[in-house]
């Protein structure tokens, strides 16, 4: 598997979770990352995961695809497993075709880039035809890289993207009660954001979502939100301008985000159109068996069926989130019920397991492919 760098994210937290679960399907992966390994590559590197990175010796390193090649000496038979990384997508189609590594996958993790028309520059563009196959995250998302991308179908796979149900799972009542005693949370509804805090992710839907339920109700409301980013100063100064102060908690980027869910009333997704694919954000809160609100972006209508296991929300419609999380509020019954609900798809439709067995069964069927071709 190869990537750019780990960090912490939806895609990168796919790759940790092939790298952790095909070995019980006899696979034996090996992650490859072209610079730091990040904070997902040193989970991976403390479990035990082979992980080689800083393989990049430049930013612009004309002789990387060679040394790369070399690792994949002996290989020919295994399979190239690409995040759709920049510099990923031509070092390894470059190493692979050194090394005459036939079976080469694309996983695709965005719907078009903030503030860009499509998801691939003309140099990914030049790469991309030595990917035998293409990963969407959904039908949906296979329809944009058809559509939008000029991507041939046939070579496109759909995997959704899948959770740990074992870890982000319902708490118990004590469970429950440790958390939210912790985090100073007390009788108040508590309401969870998981994203990075970056542009494109709209968190100020979210603090004007509070400013409008404080004034509404007071104190019954707390709104946590978790991750860091290049807007964090930005939101708390927003925070700070429209009197929220204690009703708004900012954790920080925190690896115990399944706890956070546990003591969490609600999940909220408020992104802008384009930016999301296969949110795992909506997943993790959904296999914790709380009600999510998520703007109707990227994947999300394929996810939530709206009213029956979450709410979907226009985005940008303030008083309409605002709204929402009152309704769940004040129908208890109905916040259980769709919580309930979520988590049943969670783990019918988007496991972790789930999903891993789905990349094997495309590797085996790309191992089938070329033994049909080798014998005619």
């Amino acid at each position: 598997m190869l990537a750019s760098t780990l960090v912490t994210g939806g895609a990168e937290r796919v790759v940790e979770s092939l790298a952790l679960g095909l070995p019980r399907l006899g696979y034996d992966p090996e992650v490859l990352c072209l610079h730091a390994p990040g904070r997902t590559g040193e989970r991976l590197i403390a479990a035990g995961v082979r992980v080689r990175h800083r393989l990049l010796g430049a930013k612009y390193d004309p002789f990387s695809a060679v040394r790369i090649s070399r690792l994949f000496s002996g290989h020919s038979d295994g399979i190239l497993l690409s995040l759709d990384h920049h510099d990923a997508i031509a070092v390894g189609i470059g190493a692979a075709r050194l090394a005459g590594l036939r079976r080469r996958v694309l996983s695709v993790h965005s719907t078009g880039l903030w503030e860009k028309g499509s998801s691939f520059t003309r140099l990914d563009r030049f790469f991309l035809g030595g990917f035998e196959r293409i990963v969407a995250l959904a039908a949906m998302h296979r329809d944009h890289l058809v559509e939008k991308e000029r991507i041939e179908p046939e070579r496109i796979s759909v995997i959704n993207n899948g959770v740990d149900t074992g870890r982000f799972s319902p708490a118990d009542n004590a469970t429950r009660g440790a958390v939210r005693e912790e985090l100073g949370i007390g009788d108040r509804f508590a309401v969870s954001i998981v994203a990075a805090l970056r542009p494109e992710k709209n968190h100020e839907m979210f603090l004007d979502a509070a400013a409008v339920l404080k004034e509404r109700h007071g104190e019954r409301f707390i709104f946590l939100i978790i991750g860091c980013g290049t807007e964090e100063e930005k939101l708390k100064d927003l925070s700070s301008r429209l009197g929220l102060g204690d009703s708004v908690r900012f954790l920080g980027d925190r690896e115990d985000v399944d706890m956070i869910l546990k003591g969490s009333d609600a999940s909220v997704l408020c992104s802008f159109p384009v930016v999301e694919t296969f949110p795992l954000a909506v997943l993790e809160a959904m296999a914790t068996g709380i009600p999510v609100i998520s703007t109707g972006v990227g994947s999300v209508p394929e996810i939530i069926e709206d009213g029956i296991d979450g709410m979907i929300i226009e985005s940008g419609d303030t008083e309409r989130l605002a709204a929402a999380i009152e309704t769940l509020m004040g129908n208890k019954e109905r916040a259980a019920s769709i919580g309930a609900r979520a988590r049943v798809k969670a783990e019918d439709r988007y496991s972790v397991r789930g999903m891993v067995d789905s990349y094997a069964r495309l590797f085996e069927e790309m191992k089938g492919t070329d033994e049909i071709s080798e014998k005619r």
